[in-house]
């Protein structure tokens, strides 16, 4: 006997969960998604753009792949006030808050700029 609709859906959320993807629900305005719009056929030229959701998914493991690459970067520098390893204690340190403790201004360094 054939499934019915809700019984495929459910089949096919149950395949997915599985597999680990998860749905998140993004909000844009209507400059943002045209900007998106645009980026997904700029990245692609005389090809099919990208799907939004896929140039989501790319850019996510991009900036992924250069976050890992800036900390293991930075897990060879030491700071410069205490000579702990960075990004040092997870604690805190004792001297952060000092203009020359890097946990003072460190995260700038890892921080999502424009």
């Amino acid at each position: 006997m054939a499934k019915s609709a809700a019984e495929r859906k459910a089949a096919q959320r149950a395949r997915l969960e599985a597999a680990g993807v998860r749905k998140i629900e993004l909000e844009l305005d209507a400059q943002e998604v045209e900007m998106l719009a645009q980026n997904c056929a700029a990245r692609r030229p005389f090809r099919e753009p990208y799907g939004m959701a896929e140039y989501i998914a790319l850019l996510i493991r991009k900036d992924n792949a250069e976050l890992q690459a800036q900390l293991a970067e930075r897990a060879k520098r030491k700071c410069t006030r205490c000579s702990d390893a960075l990004p040092g204690d997870a604690a805190g340190c004792p001297l952060q808050g000092e203009a020359a403790c890097w946990q003072t201004f460190g995260h700038l360094e890892t921080k999502l700029m424009l």
